[in-house]
């Protein structure tokens, strides 16, 4: 293991390690615009120089391997890197434009931060703003990403992502010198469906992106770690929330499950949340509003309903798409209050999908986030799930039916599962719909109680490889909808008299003690909660960084 000294600091890396993951383990902040510890180095910038003791010439952190016994001193004690690093800071500034009061990268840009970095920074400029020269601006590429090729300082992360990540090649730089400029090939819309990632790479204002540009200054955003719920990938994202309404959702990195990326569709599953059609209100079949403790007491009516026979089962089926402690619930209270039941929560064919790719990259074709939570908690009959249901319901085989239900986040419910849906609830005599919108496969329930949607609850979800993945609540949730435990809870203390702990962290302990595949996790150190956002700008704690695929 090759051991490495960073301004005075000493570390062991792995063979292969750059000046620059070694610098980012001990805290050293080396700055950089082309560098990403998920792209190819590409050496470009020159941002990053270094002094080696026994080298004649400063080399490039990024793309220069250390070796047993190197000595490195950063533009922070090497007053000859400093120099070096504020020359280049100035040739890249000198066609800048004068954007920032306007700029919408203002407050995560990487050539604001480096400008005002007192060891590199803060020189003043010696062309005159007359001879700047111009470029094009307010490019749409396409439906995500607009282009101001003035604010371009050619780190070449956006190309190097199309042609290596995506694989669709789609940008490539022209010209030469300070004319160079970035261009789509042949001016053709991104078809890329992971475009929205140009934006996050971006370290300065050139490419932002359409659904956030100009909506909020980043500054008066919150900030909430979560996953993707838009398929059973699990993506890591961050929340970017202001006065409980969801803004924009970015990567966060975790090289285990999606790196540093996420899909366009998963980038904008907000909007589902978001949308106008949510139910606020306990609701009855013939659409009056109702009070909590009606909407409790009418479910009891209904799901406490005898059959003289004694044979027909209650049909119990949860989405998916609940979090872990949500099913966790759920399973008890139909297996503890209705001793005739039938458990499952397959709407379609999410068992065969959930580990189906649907690119070469992050997305998949079941569209739950917690299709193996579910298989896990012992969810899945032989037979069993909505279609068999329906043949159940259609030979007058249900009492009632009890239904988690959310609708995809990506995307619209497959037309024959929505139909199967409705289908179902006009056969059963009696249902009790949780759910979070208002939709019209679901308007045949006899009752339908309003829960929280993803990301206005804290949940974990499993993800198709059984990774167990940490999700926090960002926003309240709409009028008077509350959480899926804290209305399972009330159901169940209704029909046991026995009132659990809604607590994510409590239901955690339950699983890991109960549930073969949770044993031995800790709910506060799940992989999720290690991700983090690997910002462009230079301003994070780089010894969490880590080493690129690690």
């Amino acid at each position: 293991m090759p051991l490495v000294t960073v301004d005075g600091q000493q570390i062991e890396v792995e063979p292969g390690a750059t000046i620059i993951q070694a610098a980012d383990r001990l805290g050293v902040e080396i700055p950089r615009f082309c560098y990403h510890p998920d792209l190819r180095p590409e050496g470009n910038c020159r941002m990053c120089l270094v002094q080696v003791e026994g080298f004649a010439r400063l080399v490039v952190a990024c793309a220069t391997p250390v070796t047993d016994g190197m000595v490195v001193s950063s533009p922070h004690t090497s007053a000859e890197t400093a120099e070096a690093v504020q020359g280049v800071l100035e040739f890249l500034l000198i066609n800048h434009p004068l954007d920032c009061p306007i700029c919408d990268q203002a407050g995560e840009c990487s050539l604001q931060d480096f400008y005002m970095h007192p060891d590199y920074g803060l020189h003043t400029s010696q062309v005159d703003v007359v001879e700047k020269v111009r470029k094009r601006k307010r490019i749409e590429l396409g439906p995500r990403i607009v282009l101001d090729s003035e604010r371009c300082v050619m780190c070449s992360r956006c190309v190097r992502f199309s042609a290596d990540i995506s694989g669709l090649a789609e940008l490539q730089f022209i010209h030469r010198g300070n004319r160079v400029e970035l261009i789509a090939f042949e001016d053709r819309a991104l078809e890329d469906p992971y475009a929205g990632n140009l934006a996050d790479l971006c370290p300065v204002g050139a490419l932002t992106s359409r659904d956030f540009r100009f909506r909020r200054r980043v500054w008066h955003l919150a900030h909430t770690d979560s996953v993707c719920a838009g398929c059973s990938t699990g993506c890591n994202l961050r929340i970017d929330h202001a006065e409980n309404r969801i803004e924009r959702l970015v990567p966060r990195r975790n090289p285990a499950v999606n790196s540093s990326w996420i899909c366009d569709e998963g980038r904008l599953s907000y909007l589902r949340a978001n949308g106008p059609d949510r139910l606020s209100q306990p609701l009855l079949s013939g659409g009056e509003e109702v009070a909590w403790p009606d909407g409790i007491r009418h479910a009891q009516e209904l799901l406490a309903t005898d059959d003289a026979s004694g044979t027909r089962p209650l049909l119990a089926l949860a989405s998916a798409s609940a979090t872990n402690e949500s099913l966790l619930l759920f399973k008890h209270l139909v297996t503890r209050a209705f001793p005739h039941h039938r458990l499952d929560f397959r709407l379609s064919q999410e068992t065969d999908l959930v580990g189906a790719r649907q690119d070469h990259l992050l997305r998949r074709w079941d569209k739950h986030p917690n299709t193996m939570g579910a298989f896990y908690l012992g969810f899945s009959e032989q037979p069993g799930g909505l279609d068999d249901y329906l043949q159940a319901a259609e030979a007058g085989d249900c009492v009632a039916l009890v239904l988690l239900y959310y609708p995809p986040l990506v995307g619209d419910e497959l037309p024959p599962v929505a139909a199967a849906l409705a289908r179902l609830l006009e056969l059963c005599p009696h249902s009790v719909v949780l759910t979070t919108h208002r939709l019209p496969y679901l308007k045949g329930a006899s009752l339908s109680l309003p829960v929280a949607a993803w990301a206005e609850e804290e949940g974990t979800y499993t993800n198709y490889q059984g990774t167990v993945q940490h999700s926090a609540k960002a926003t309240e949730p709409p009028g008077a909808a509350r959480e899926a435990t804290a209305v399972l809870a009330d159901l169940l203390h209704t029909f046991t008299n026995h009132r659990p702990s809604t607590a994510p962290e409590v239901l955690f302990a339950e699983l890991e003690h109960t549930v073969a595949a949770y044993r031995g996790l800790d709910y506060q150190h799940l992989p999720s909660r290690l991700a983090s956002v690997y910002p462009p700008e230079g301003r994070m704690h780089y010894g969490e960084e880590g080493f690129s695929g690690r």
